[in-house]
């Protein structure tokens, strides 16, 4: 794809639609210098790396185009490619006269891939069954709360003697019993909208967050891994190097925590989106 095409076909799907910068960017919280230079093919004034295939994600996705497709004319325009890791370095010489070195090596090697692929597999699962979990909880929170037991019918008063006369004044008798609707307990609430939190990384980084009142990450992540986090009130979000996260909140990009090469946190509350999205989760 030659230079100018890709953002000249993204300025052109966006009229078609009759869609102005400023509804994107209200949208998909993107400043609009960004989106400016985006159409412009202007790459000297975006973030880089991973903040920009996440722009151009969430404006695809907001003008209804394929993500997919879009993110790969993007990095075929651009030319950006995500940076993998390569060891360079050479094997350690093994001497004739110390063969058991070479047998070390090899166990150690062996050993480190079992250890790796014993913890992926259970943070993995364990990952699973918390998000398997979550959604059941919801799903349950969700449904509506039964009717309050009705007590069963009192047993019929017995009859009066035959030796007793009644009373034949229909205004003695007793006022029938009379249920007050008020003292039924009134249903719970449905259980709020569950956050939904993405972290992508673009490079390696430590980092660590906490879902409400625990602590669910405490790791380093590395170039290009994606997570997934849930809570029901707040996240708080640490990182070591911040500009090598971006982050997405019910499938909303944010901006960066922090400038790149320095240390960040923030705190992304229920209440702070809602006042930031003008009264939506």
């Amino acid at each position: 794809m030659t230079k100018g095409t890709f953002g000249e076909s993204l300025r052109r799907e966006r009229e078609l639609r009759g869609i102005s910068l400023d509804e994107i960017s209200t949208a998909t919280r993107i400043a609009t210098r960004f989106l400016h230079a985006i159409e412009n093919e202007q790459w000297d004034q975006l973030p880089g790396g991973v903040f920009n295939r996440g722009f151009v994600r969430a404006v695809a996705r907001y003008l209804g185009l394929d993500e997919e497709n879009t993110v790969a004319e993007y990095t075929l325009a651009v030319g950006d490619r995500q940076s993998v890791p390569v060891w360079s370095g050479s094997p350690p010489a093994v001497t004739p006269e110390q063969p058991w070195l070479a047998w070390i090596v090899a166990a150690i090697i062996l050993l480190a891939l079992a250890l790796g692929g014993w913890f992926g597999t259970r943070r993995l699962l364990a990952w699973r069954a918390a998000r398997r979990a979550a959604r059941a909880a919801a799903m349950s929170a969700a449904v509506s709360p039964a009717l309050p037991d009705v007590p069963p019918p009192s047993s019929p008063a017995p009859a009066p003697p035959s030796d007793v006369i009644p009373n034949s004044n229909p205004s003695s008798e007793a006022p029938a019993a009379t249920v007050d609707a008020t003292s039924a307990p009134a249903p719970n609430p449905p259980a709020p909208e569950l956050f939904e939190l993405k972290i992508e990384a673009d490079k390696k980084t430590k980092v660590t967050v906490d879902a409400d009142t625990s602590r669910v990450f405490d790791g380093t992540m590395k170039a290009g891994e994606n997570r997934m986090f849930f809570a029901k009130e707040r996240f708080e979000i640490s990182a070591k190097d911040a500009g090598a996260l971006l982050l997405e909140i019910n499938g909303k990009t944010l901006a960066p925590i922090g400038p790149p090469g320095h240390a960040g946190k923030v705190t992304l509350t229920r209440e702070a989106l809602r006042e930031a999205s003008g009264g939506g989760n």
